[in-house]
């Protein structure tokens, strides 16, 4: 069964859209019934740029030019349920990780990061967990760049994530 929760969420004169989001636990699940497909996946809580960066050095990739890249779901804490739902879908890369749990820092503002903008209607925070997507090692670091991209894309329409 799909663990699944509807939100309503609004953006300007667009009110009260209903939005499902799927459960850490849920996606974890189905992921790992294809693992094969992918590369390994990780779930990482209290993700920060040198945990990944450990993580990647201890997997001995520390002079690896490969599968620099990855995708990754990030999730938010609703402390209503106490459960983390998937709410962003991105890639970035090992070396340099681009992954944030930043907020808005004005209520009144609204810009293009809908995932941060839901979060502040909502009174909802980041999990700081996320979820690693691998790919199998690319021929090139232009292949490598777009099978994360690839699989970024896909995880977004598969789990109806927001944009990074």
């Amino acid at each position: 069964m799909k663990d699944i929760k509807e939100f309503q969420i609004s953006l300007f004169d667009v009110k009260l859209l209903p939005y499902e989001l799927y459960s850490i636990d849920y996606i974890w699940e189905e992921l790992k019934k294809h693992e094969e497909l992918f590369g390994p996946l990780e779930k990482m809580e209290h993700a920060t740029k040198t945990s990944i960066k450990e993580y990647y050095r201890d997997q001995g990739n520390l002079n690896n030019n490969h599968s620099r890249h990855f995708a990754y779901i990030k999730f938010c804490y609703d402390f209503e349920d106490k459960k983390c739902y998937g709410l962003v879908g991105g890639k970035t890369n090992y070396t340099y990780p681009d992954l944030s749990f930043d907020e808005l820092n004005n209520q009144f503002k609204i810009d293009n990061r809908y995932a941060r903008n839901f979060l502040n209607q909502k009174g909802i925070k980041w999990a700081e967990t996320i979820i690693i997507v691998n790919h199998k090692p690319s021929i090139s670091e232009e292949a490598d760049k777009q099978e994360a991209l690839f699989l970024e894309c896909y995880l977004q329409r598969r789990f109806n994530l927001f944009d990074s």
